[in-house]
């Protein structure tokens, strides 16, 4: 348990009475209410996550998660999955994967409404830049996702949001903990960098509003984009508590990462293997990309002097 103001330790955030009455604890260190949150409803929680408070995340990530995860000890049986066999272990480890899920119930489920809006919006957002596009400048790729069914093109768009979360979290946690040395003393370190981006990532539901009101253009879906990416660096600095130009030099990192292995994953696994034809989507994705950082003239041939 940590102080959501200060971020010292503490070794309880309430004390409960008899008659179901709790009192909050005060820090040691800062002498104030450690963790005030725990008496606020979830609809306030809610709006301070969205206002980037930095005791809402601490909460969320820390202590609830802590206070969560506590429920449920960790229980090895490796030495008996040996001795039963084959069957009895493929048992125990399908009621570990039972229990696991158990566990993170609530870290599943946040998982899951996100990728659900996030798929649905990365689909409809590459569909309308696709039809947006001249017929001479479309990526041959979201040309050959799209035009296969839409049940296809679900399953396509869910593997690139899945992996591209994946690499986020995997390569964002492993710098943190190689590079910037944290982490060492977090309990639950892992899970607290995977719930941290989880919450962060609620800033990419604002687009569904643009699917409501018709301000669906280029720059706003540009601008939702960039605070998405705000609220993951704001998110990230509030609880590894580093300083903005650790997260910046993180974030970047992580973006080339992803950049390397989600699209180049996502190509080979519609062109079935074929790497030939993966280097000349990769070609024009390049191309794609240095169109839309030219100037209006400059595309058209006709550049104004």
């Amino acid at each position: 348990m940590i102080c959501i103001n200060c971020c010292g330790e503490v070794e309880c955030l309430y004390v409960r009475y008899s008659n179901d009455h709790i009192r909050l604890t005060d820090c040691p260190n800062c002498r104030d209410v450690a963790d005030r949150y725990v008496e606020i409803d979830n609809v306030l929680l809610f709006i301070d996550l969205l206002l980037l408070k930095p005791g809402a995340y601490r909460h969320l990530v820390y202590n609830s998660l802590e206070l969560e995860l506590s429920k449920f000890p960790g229980t090895e049986q490796n030495g008996e999955n040996s001795k039963n066999g084959f069957k009895n272990a493929l048992w125990a480890q399908a009621r570990r994967l039972k229990n696991w899920f158990v566990k993170f119930d609530k870290l599943n489920r946040v998982w899951l409404i996100i990728t659900a809006f996030e798929v649905y919006l990365t689909w409809v957002s590459e569909e309308r830049r696709f039809q947006a596009q001249k017929t001479d400048s479309r990526g041959l790729l979201m040309r050959q996702i799209l035009s296969k069914s839409a049940l296809a093109q679900y399953l396509y768009f869910t593997v690139y949001c899945v992996v591209d979360f994946m690499v986020l979290h995997n390569v964002a946690y492993f710098l943190l903990v190689r590079l910037f040395k944290w982490g060492c003393r977090v309990k639950y370190a892992k899970y607290v960098i995977s719930y941290t981006i989880l919450l962060s990532y609620g800033a990419k539901i604002y687009p569904i509003l643009m699917l409501i009101w018709p301000y669906d253009t280029i720059l706003t879906t540009s601008i939702i984009k960039i605070v998405a990416n705000v609220y993951i660096v704001e998110a990230l600095k509030v609880v590894t508590n580093r300083s903005y130009f650790d997260i910046i030099v993180l974030y970047f990192m992580v973006f080339v990462a992803r950049s390397l292995t989600v699209k180049p994953l996502l190509s080979l696994l519609v062109t079935k293997g074929n790497f030939a034809l993966c280097l000349h989507y990769a070609k024009t994705e390049l191309q794609l990309v240095h169109l839309d950082l030219l100037p209006s003239s400059f595309r058209n041939g006709s550049p104004d002097l």
